[in-house]
């Protein structure tokens, strides 16, 4: 079933309460759905979406902790070697410098690693490192909404000449748990994410987000979420 179908079947089911336009996220009524699309988008019949893509912020975790050990490593080695060599140490340090600049980079939303989610009846996968490892779940329990945060740059330096970060709101997140696993999925715009469902839980503001999605892809994995009974209509 597309998007599209899954969002007219839940505008019939509720013809007087909002539903998310599965092409512009916005919330229409359920009874103008039709014309809504008709009108806006030609009448849009969708593709069958199995699953989503965008930038995702698990690679840059794992990037991090790989190029600390390895430093850490050559740290150890210069040191019980009893022959120091400059270019094992200044390549260390050069290597783990720039780990840590690509993972605040990517801490600040910048899209360096493409990320691919996908849910169906038996759960939720997010293929991430460049689709060299995933985070499975095989079955999704609980769906928490909260704000999404991220650290930026305030411009103004300390004492120590250093610059001091403030926490911005940069749109909402949904996670999904399964056991003890979780995936964690913003959006910018997360529109009436709140108003329209039932079934999750209050969370608290979040900065560790695992993939973006645009709001057309939120939109999605909210239609997914209810078809499978996770999320319910209020």
């Amino acid at each position: 079933m597309t998007t599209v179908e899954r969002a007219r079947r839940l505008a019939s089911e509720r013809p007087d309460r909002p539903v998310p336009c599965p092409e512009c996220a916005a919330q229409v009524k359920g009874a103008n759905l039709e014309r809504h699309l008709a009108k806006t988008h030609d009448g849009a019949v969708g593709a069958h979406e199995a699953r989503w893509g965008g930038p995702e912020r698990v690679g840059s975790r794992w990037l991090l902790v790989l190029v600390l050990a390895a430093a850490t490593g050559a740290a150890v080695y210069t040191a019980t070697s009893g022959d120091p060599d400059d270019r094992i140490i200044l390549g260390a340090a050069a290597v783990a410098s720039l780990a840590i600049v690509v993972w605040g980079a990517v801490a600040w939303g910048v899209p360096l690693f493409p990320g691919r989610l996908r849910v169906d009846e038996s759960g939720a996968v997010l293929r991430h490192s460049f689709g060299l490892a995933r985070r499975r779940l095989s079955s999704i329990d609980k769906v928490v909404i909260g704000t999404a945060m991220e650290s930026r740059p305030s411009g103004n330096s300390g004492n120590d000449d250093s610059y001091a970060s403030v926490d911005v709101r940069v749109g909402g997140y949904l996670q999904m748990r399964g056991g003890r696993r979780q995936i964690t999925v913003h959006c910018p715009s997360a529109g009436g994410v709140r108003s329209t469902w039932a079934g999750w839980e209050q969370g608290k503001k979040r900065k560790r987000l695992d993939i973006t999605l645009d709001p057309r892809e939120f939109v999605a994995l909210q239609l997914a979420l209810w078809e499978r009974g996770t999320l319910s209509p209020r």
